[in-house]
């Protein structure tokens, strides 16, 4: 037998064998080119200033109970199957008028606020009220009833933040509505501040058996008070400037389970190294303005912008001011897991070569079901 003729049968044995494995809906790993696929989500900067009067128009012509949450999702373009800003993470913008509740519900999900702009609203999480103020980070963990009120005269926004893709590819997005707009106060307002803000003291006499924080709000002024007489003994990361975790006081770790989240003070003129680690992370300009490399490309931001950079990708960030961020990644869960890294750049210095700006890219039509 010819070669040629052995290798048109070897052919067709492997076709007929290819479509028999389809027909049990099964596929041959060899073909698939291995288990792991490139991430979809790109590097991508999002302007406050661009969603600002936006929010403000949906304020005026979306009542709040059609809505439910008055929320703008920010959508990263390389994500085509969803509406998401990375692989695990929302990245939403919020706002509430003076008066309206956004009536109370409980998800699977762990959702955070970083409070943008507005005062006198408050989140009442399980029968605790907490008012917001700019730049303050407070957290609706997973399965805690919590609506959210405006008792001020303007409107307030937020950035909320929530693990609902991560929930959702583990097939646990559970979701339930309280019958009442409100779930009922049962504990003075802000006790878990008084109970748990000083940081390394809590009570004794209190009990906080859940995996998630007690704490509901951690406010930015303390935050800020304690980056800055950290800058005045150290200079802090290469990678990250003065950077501190928000922890659960009483165990130590996350704030949250899956979500780990930070606060970092960039002194004006700082350019720090470049970096890369595992897990997608989430930045928010509290304040200050300036510049991050990510993936080769600048992304030009100032304050209230907000950014993704994809997991495994390198980053820097060049202060032009003083600046904050806030930042929120999935790191929290990849730990337990053994499935955390990071690396820095050791090439050029620890500085990554520039090739080109971040532009912004038109809008697709995006394959998503309206179901």
């Amino acid at each position: 037998m010819s070669t040629t003729v052995a290798a048109k049968r070897d052919t067709d044995a492997l076709d007929l064998f290819y479509e028999d494995v389809k027909r049990m809906h099964g596929r041959s790993l060899w073909q698939t080119g291995g288990a792991s696929k490139k991430p979809a989500t790109v590097p991508y900067l999002w302007k406050y200033k661009d969603y600002r009067p936006l929010l403000l128009r949906a304020a005026d012509i979306v009542p709040i109970e059609l809505a439910e949450r008055r929320v703008l999702i920010m959508a990263n373009p390389g994500i085509l199957t969803d509406w998401q800003a990375s692989s695990t993470l929302l990245a939403n913008l919020q706002i509430i008028r003076p008066g309206e509740i956004a009536p109370s519900h409980r998800h699977a999900a762990n959702a955070l606020r970083l409070i943008v702009e507005g005062r006198g609203a408050y989140t009442a999480v399980n029968g605790e009220k907490s008012y917001m103020d700019p730049g303050d980070f407070v957290t609706t963990p997973n399965w805690t009833w919590h609506d959210h009120g405006n008792e001020g005269d303007e409107p307030v926004i937020w950035l909320d933040g929530l693990d609902i893709p991560l929930v959702q590819a583990l097939e646990t997005n559970f979701f339930e509505i309280y019958p009442d707009k409100r779930y009922p106060l049962s504990r003075p307002d802000d006790l878990s501040q008084r109970l748990y803000g000083s940081g390394s003291l809590i009570p004794t006499w209190v009990k906080h058996d859940a995996i998630h924080s007690p704490l509901i709000n951690y406010r930015f002024d303390a935050t800020y008070a304690a980056l800055k007489r950290m800058a005045e003994q150290s200079e802090g990361s290469p990678f990250d400037g003065v950077s501190v975790e928000y922890v659960n006081p009483v165990t130590g770790g996350p704030a949250m389970a899956t979500i780990a989240c930070f606060a970092s003070l960039l002194a004006a003129g700082l350019h720090t190294r470049a970096h890369r680690h595992a897990g997608g992370t989430i930045y928010h300009v509290i304040h200050g303005d300036g510049r991050s490399v990510i993936g080769g490309k600048v992304f030009e931001w100032e304050e209230k912008d907000t950014f993704v950079v994809p997991s495994w990708t390198y980053h820097e960030h060049h202060a032009t001011s003083e600046s904050v961020l806030f930042s929120y990644s999935d790191s929290a869960m990849l730990q337990p897991l053994g499935l955390y890294r990071e690396e820095a750049l050791e090439e050029n210095g620890g500085y990554q070569k520039v090739v080109g700006k971040f532009e912004a890219v038109a809008v697709p039509e995006r394959q998503v079901s309206t179901a």
